[in-house]
């Protein structure tokens, strides 16, 4: 297990800014925010998904990122699994579809058993383009928007809005970059690959 400095945890006032930031791209979906600064000690990327929002007990899953597994568990009292049990789950490195495919959706009676999840990518550009640029469009959104992601492949996408065709059931998914920027997609978006 790795040891966890006080430092390294999210102050209660850091807690808050990132919940907000986090709450507020996923109300406006693509629109892009800078992260507030989550302390000292090492930059968390999407591990700040479930750091911000695990609470003891809950079920929470790192993949490609064991250390960060570790510290988001002795940090917030949560509980190690796999990524297909997660509440929480961050993917560091570039996401698979087949990691997005097995992520936890809830169903119609209970969709708040579904993943959220924080997936690494290099840069976001509210309004696109980028590598794969989204054309968005739903709740939050005024007709229609576009975010550019470079880092994450179209078939990423796909397995997400495959994930979320059932709505209420799915996952919410914020995309973090290396310069800890966020941007949101929750379940009710609707997302294309132009």
């Amino acid at each position: 297990m790795v040891a966890v400095a006080a430092s390294e945890r999210l102050s209660p006032r850091a807690s808050q800014a990132v919940f907000r930031a986090l709450l507020d791209t996923l109300a406006r979906p693509g629109r892009v925010l800078a992260l507030p600064e989550p302390g000292p000690g090492p930059v968390p990327g999407p591990g700040i998904v479930p750091l911000a929002l695990a609470v003891v007990g809950s079920p929470v899953a790192v993949i490609g990122d064991p250390d960060w597994q570790a510290r988001i568990c002795q940090a917030t009292g949560a509980s190690a699994t796999s990524g297909a049990d997660a509440s929480l789950v961050a993917v560091y490195g570039t996401p698979d579809p087949a990691i997005v495919s097995r992520l936890r959706r809830g169903s119609s009676l209970a969709p708040e058993n579904g993943a959220k999840a924080g997936l690494a990518c290099r840069r976001l550009h509210e309004g696109g383009p980028g590598e794969v640029t989204l054309e968005l469009s739903g709740p939050g959104i005024p007709g229609t928007v576009r975010l550019g992601v470079d880092g994450v492949g179209p078939a990423v996408f796909d397995a997400l809005r495959e994930a979320n065709a059932q709505f209420p059931a799915g996952i919410d998914v914020w995309l973090v970059d290396e310069r800890g920027q966020v941007a949101g997609l929750p379940r009710s978006v609707r997302q294309a690959v132009l």
